[in-house]
């Protein structure tokens, strides 16, 4: 079980499970609204067994130099989160706001470093 929601004007939260963490939401960009169509959206996909990027902090994208996120694999049964910042100039596709998806790495579970990256999962329900 997983759950992105706001709880006050510019905090949210994710909840996988037992495990529950905030974050900061900046709303110059986009409304609670914007990012709960969002979430709606990145949901839909994972139903459809592809991985989704779940956004919780946006800027103008033009003006920005990363986009907070968790992104969310679906592999074995299991939903795989990792928290990940978007870098926009290090991107290999321009980031393009209709399509945030394809802007998800391949999964992996190493950094470019050699360290474990920190995820959570979660059955498929």
């Amino acid at each position: 079980m997983y759950q992105f929601r706001f709880i006050n004007s510019n905090q949210g939260e994710i909840q996988i499970d037992s495990f529950v963490e905030s974050f900061d939401s900046d709303q110059s960009f986009w409304s609670q609204q914007q990012y709960k169509e969002q979430w709606k959206s990145a949901s839909t996909r994972l139903k459809q067994g592809l991985p989704s990027l779940f956004i919780t902090s946006i800027t103008e994208p033009e003006n920005s130099n990363f986009i907070r996120t968790w992104v969310c694999y679906p592999i074995d049964g299991e939903l795989v989160f990792q928290e990940r910042i978007l870098f926009l100039d290090e991107l290999e596709i321009p980031f393009n706001i209709e399509n945030p998806h394809q802007n998800i790495d391949p999964y992996n579970s190493i950094s470019d470093d050699g360290d474990p990256i920190s995820e959570w999962r979660t059955k498929i329900s």
